[in-house]
């Protein structure tokens, strides 16, 4: 079994974002992104949220507590995705918002023909969950970690996938990771940029793991 990293996203919460904010015409005149980046879609701007897609997997959303940076194409390397990038340079424009914290999140994917069985034999002794002649049939997975500079929230559960141009679902465990990073009252910039820098640390960390919980091939 191997695993396969679906997305990546930077998220940035605040009191009070204003989704009216995101346009293209923003990105690009603040020189968050480049002028060539072409849309996969409209962009949706309302005064609760708004959604810009862009055709090489990157996607802006804003609410008025969260701004997200989500990476649909992940490179080879997670290290090499500019969600990290991205988001400072958004939240860089708007100092004056009141954020309170900063989460960065990995989704990934171990296919698998039986994911009930494997992730049961993996962390359930046998016998438990058993109730009055009944068996589980199926097994859902939280951790939470204390990290020196975090706390990772890891979760796992049993689903189906259909990613880039495959043509079928395929059947396996869904890995969710989240890392939170709360921010002082008097933060700076440069603890949101900090904050934001630790995508390549945690994608690192992300993969070495999940292939170490899990027993996974390199």
């Amino acid at each position: 079994m191997k695993l396969e990293v679906l997305n990546t996203s930077v998220v940035v919460l605040a009191q009070h974002h204003n989704p009216t904010i995101l346009h293209p015409s923003f990105l690009t005149s603040q020189n968050i992104i480049s002028n060539d980046w072409e849309l996969a879609e409209l962009p949706v701007s309302t005064p609760v949220f708004a959604m810009v897609k862009y055709k090489n997997g990157i996607v802006f959303n804003v609410e008025e507590s969260k701004f997200q940076v989500i990476d649909n194409k992940i490179p080879d390397d997670i290290k090499n995705s500019m969600v990290a990038g991205l988001a400072f340079k958004y939240i860089e424009k708007l100092p004056h918002v009141c954020y309170t914290a900063v989460g960065i999140n990995f989704n990934g994917f171990i296919s698998c023909s039986n994911p009930e069985a494997i992730l049961m034999d993996m962390f359930l002794t046998p016998g438990s969950g058993d109730y009055d002649g009944c068996q589980p049939d199926a097994f859902g997975l939280r951790l939470i970690y204390n990290l020196p500079d975090s706390r990772l929230r890891l979760q796992c559960d049993i689903g189906k996938v259909k990613h880039g141009n495959q043509k079928s679902e395929r059947k396996g465990l869904l890995v969710d990771a989240n890392y939170h990073m709360n921010l002082k009252e008097n933060h700076t910039l440069e603890d949101i940029s900090r904050a934001t820098s630790f995508h390549s640390k945690y994608g690192t960390h992300f993969t070495k793991m999940i292939k170490s919980v899990f027993n996974l091939e390199d």
